[in-house]
């Protein structure tokens, strides 16, 4: 790495610290706000943008979307991905110490296999990335948005369709975290746009001479109303794990599309990086789907108003 990439790799991480920072202040408003539905699109923003301490999860936010794009600048999405993901343990590590939340063993296996994943991909970058400024058209973006809005948009709406009957189980949150994921990844390779216009073009063309920053914006907007319901009804830990693999495994993916990143030229390092994306997969499949008693059991150390009645 030179100077650059290790500034780079140093915001990339600070970037995302913040980022889950907010995502932990959500789930405390989670815990304090009414149902939430995504079939009630008003009364779901009327929860949030009227609730002051989930603004400021979103103050925060933003503030690690703005380090972010800093470090886009700097690094690669193939170089940038493993570092994003480093830092879901930090989430992890929160969760079960001030909510109580635990993992069982095929769930820490799937997280495993992304770790995994993560660093096979950071590997198969060899010594020789390069950080590029090309940019999508407009129909190869439209390409990537489109199911990005489809699959959020159903999971939204599909979420709020229930489970009866005697042998019904509660829902461990995975079609959040995959929705959520498909919306907040959108984004996130939008933010790379507007990091490579930035780059070539400056700051007033990055904000307003392309759609890279509105596609950003709604998708995110999608993306963590998802993630707030996800949070109110699931453990944060699993709904932050699918995410993460979601979102960032289509950085590299989709990256490679949108923004002309050059894959390795070594077959063993393009081996290795598609054996990635198949843990990544499988890290996705094996994902329990419901949730067992014992699995919801725990104290948390912030209680939700329902949890206190």
């Amino acid at each position: 790495m030179g100077g650059s990439d290790v500034r780079g790799a140093v915001l990339a991480l600070m970037a995302t610290l913040i980022y889950y920072l907010g995502f932990i202040v959500f789930r405390v408003a989670a815990n304090r706000m009414p149902e939430l539905r995504g079939t009630r699109p008003l009364r779901l923003l009327q929860y949030t943008y009227t609730n002051w301490l989930w603004l400021s999860g979103l103050v925060i936010v933003l503030a690690g979307v703005a380090t972010q794009v800093k470090a886009l600048t700097m690094l690669p999405l193939s170089l940038a991905q493993p570092i994003f993901a480093a830092s879901l343990l930090f989430v992890l590590f929160y969760a079960g110490v001030f909510f109580g939340e635990r993992l069982t063993g095929r769930e820490w296996a799937c997280v495993g296999l992304f770790g995994l994943a993560t660093a096979m991909v950071g590997a198969s970058n060899g010594r020789h990335e390069v950080l590029t400024s090309a940019v999508a058209g407009p129909l190869t973006l439209m390409a990537v948005v489109v199911p990005g809005i489809l699959i959020g948009v159903a999971v939204l709406v599909g979420g709020d369709i229930r489970t009866f009957g005697r042998h019904a189980r509660p829902l461990a949150g995975i079609a959040h975290g995959i929705g959520c994921g498909v919306s907040l990844g959108v984004s996130e390779l939008a933010l790379k746009g507007v990091a490579a216009v930035y780059n070539a073009h400056g700051l007033a063309a990055a904000a307003y001479g392309t759609p890279y920053p509105y596609v950003a914006v709604g998708m995110a907007a999608l993306g963590l109303a998802q993630l707030q319901i996800g949070l109110q009804r699931c453990r944060m830990s699993i709904v932050v794990s699918v995410l993460t693999v979601t979102a960032k495994t289509q950085l590299v993916i989709l990256g490679a599309l949108l923004y002309k990143e050059p894959w390795p030229s070594d077959r063993l390092l393009v081996a290795l990086r598609l054996a990635a994306f198949v843990l990544a997969g499988a890290a996705l499949v094996l994902f329990p789907r419901h949730e067992a008693v014992e699995e919801r059991a725990g104290a948390a150390l912030v209680p939700s108003a329902r949890e206190r009645a």
